[in-house]
């Protein structure tokens, strides 16, 4: 019975100590609005009380396109591609809800169909009536989404290595999950998510998304460990995850007849480009752009070059 009690009293102290050497407070949102809302930054609040982070940039006599980031990322990730089509299109980019500087929402619904509503509501609110979409990863899905609830107001979507549909068997690459998605939605584990954020896992989890690692700097790391600890983003994260796990329905994306333009990272292992191919099958007309030795990311990876596909690929529609 002693050494049981020594036992368990160590297991104890080493998990504490673990505690204190990894814990990861919360940044205020004052501090870190301070660092990232920065430029084109504004906000809005919308009629739902979600108070959305948001820039918009370019050129405003020209067509529309809006973005949205995936996972755990912001609407900075874009910042290469506004850059090349700012001349010619307004860019309109938003950090979704449980992310970024947008943070949690009265809704607390970070689903697809959550996030559709909050993406409808938050163009309603600019009045942005007709525009192109594009989303990568999480954003993907959330556009595929969107393209099925409200094609009346689409006039093409760009999708980017995106989630919402099926992975195929067999890829070539194996999928790698981040083990969040089976720890999220337990009592045991969610505290931990909410409150242990080690700086190591932020870069391990860009390592995992992109294939040239010379890319990463500190900058890069800092802004995604900084923002996933804006108050309430963490929670959120967990309980998307969670709903990740209980095993999301495959969107009807044959059902969407708009202009498709599809981009894949060759590399990507968090969504192998299978997917890709397979998303242009199901998606009538469809074109796909595929980047060899690209992972997940390729709008950081490769901006001006994914951005190029972009711009021929608009070029030929009749978008006014």
């Amino acid at each position: 019975m002693k050494w049981i009690k020594l036992g368990i009293g160590a297991i104890v102290l080493l998990l504490a100590l673990a505690i204190i050497r990894y814990w990861t407070p919360d940044i205020s949102h004052e501090e870190l609005a301070d660092k990232y809302a920065v430029g084109a930054s504004d906000f809005i609040t919308l009629p739902s009380g979600a108070q959305a982070h948001y820039r918009m940039e370019g050129n405003a006599e020209g067509p529309t396109i809006l973005l949205l980031h995936g996972s755990n990322a912001s609407l900075h990730t874009w910042e290469g591609w506004v850059d090349a089509l700012e001349t010619d299109y307004l860019v309109v980019t938003v950090d979704l809800p449980g992310h970024g500087l947008t943070g949690p929402t009265p809704a607390d619904d970070y689903t697809y169909s959550g996030m559709v509503a909050f993406v409808d509501e938050f163009t309603t609110a600019l009045d942005i009536d007709h525009f192109i979409l594009g989303g990568n990863s999480m954003g993907g899905g959330v556009s595929l989404s969107y393209a099925i609830a409200h094609p009346e107001r689409l006039q093409a979507l760009v999708l980017v290595d995106a989630a919402g549909t099926a992975v195929p068997e067999n890829t070539r690459i194996p999928q790698k999950l981040p083990a969040a998605f089976d720890l999220a939605g337990h009592w045991y584990s969610d505290w931990i998510l909410e409150n242990i954020t080690p700086r190591a896992f932020v870069l391990e989890g860009l390592k995992t998304s992109i294939t040239d690692h010379s890319l990463i700097d500190e900058a890069m790391i800092d802004r995604y460990w900084e923002l996933v600890r804006h108050p309430g983003n963490r929670r959120a994260t967990g309980k998307r995850f969670a709903w990740y796990r209980q095993g999301r329905s495959d969107l009807p994306v044959e059902q969407i007849t708009k202009p498709t333009l599809i981009l894949w990272g060759d590399n990507d292992s968090l969504i192998p480009v299978e997917t890709g191919h397979s998303l242009k099958k199901r998606i009538g007309g469809a074109q796909l752009v595929t980047y060899p030795n690209i992972g997940h990311i390729p709008m950081e990876e490769i901006p001006a070059i994914s951005a190029n596909a972009v711009k021929g690929f608009l070029s030929s529609l009749p978008i006014g």
